[in-house]
């Protein structure tokens, strides 16, 4: 038999064999997919079994988010800082994890954890029409990825607007920071923030649980909190920040539930439900 004839003939075998394993992937992704829209079914009619509804098309995925840890790095406190007070500031170490950083802008307090506190002087470098605008801009300048959630302005611009931090496109729960304006000039802030070092992000092995898993640990907290809800409105996927006595960070996936008694806060590693204000 002529070569190129044989060659055919394998191509033809090797088409033939990748269509005969793209068929098999395919139909395992639809098993797979069949089966959490069945696990998911059955925990919402569980939760409906206890008086509890659900809306389903406000229910969202983790993602497949696993935990992290961020160490803390000071020159990249030191940089944030400099957005707001210049090249020109100093840095002093005042125990207990606070470093102080001043120049003749003003000052910036940073703590082990995150929170943050910065009273700045009067300069006309801080005035805006746009205040809520103006300090998107700040954050994106100290490398912080953040949305705006609440704004208290009068015509003067005087008041305040407030930042919930974003990582990796989902917010970070207990990360807020709140700048206050007199007269359209920006005074201060003050908040926690997530202030990482790229480089110093750790992976955890901890993945998160299910969604249908989810549904029925957030069920045995409400029964065990002896709480009452008659309706789950909505679960936002995010982050729970957490510290350690060593100043490391960690970051755990989580979901916001949002029902119509209250909020929570449900850990998507540990199963751990806890009642958080609105916000």
């Amino acid at each position: 038999m002529e070569w190129s004839k044989v060659k055919n003939i394998i191509i033809l075998l090797l088409l033939l064999v990748n269509g005969f394993l793209l068929v098999l992937v395919a139909a395992r992704h639809s098993g797979t997919d069949q089966y959490q829209r069945s696990a998911l079914t059955q925990a919402v009619e569980v939760l409906e079994h206890n008086g509890i509804q659900v809306d389903q098309s406000a229910l969202a995925d983790t993602q497949g988010l696993s935990s992290q840890s961020v160490e803390r790095s000071l020159d990249v406190e030191e940089a944030l800082a400099a957005v707001l007070l210049g090249d020109t500031l100093t840095r002093e170490d005042q125990g207990g994890g606070l470093y102080a950083y001043r120049s003749e802008l003003g000052q910036v307090s940073i703590r082990s954890g995150g929170a943050i506190s910065a009273r700045l002087a009067e300069d006309e470098r801080w005035r805006t029409g746009d205040p809520q605008g103006h300090a998107a801009s700040l954050l994106a300048g100290m490398g912080i990825q953040a949305q705006a959630v609440q704004a208290n302005l009068d015509e003067e611009g005087t008041g305040s607007v407030r930042f919930r931090q974003l990582w990796q496109d989902v917010p970070v729960f207990s990360s807020h920071v709140t700048f206050t304006y007199r007269q359209g000039a920006l005074a201060s802030l003050s908040g926690v923030l997530l202030i990482q070092d790229p480089d110093q992000v750790t992976a955890g092995a901890e993945a998160s649980m299910t969604l249908p898993t989810a549904l029925l640990r957030f069920l045995d907290g409400i029964l065990a909190n002896g709480d009452l809800c008659s309706s789950v409105q909505a679960m936002t996927p995010g982050w729970l920040m957490s510290q350690s006595f060593s100043g490391l960070v960690s970051l755990s996936p989580a979901w916001q539930v949002s029902t119509d008694m209250a909020q929570y806060y449900l850990n998507a590693v540990t199963g751990e439900l806890t009642r958080t204000a609105a916000g």
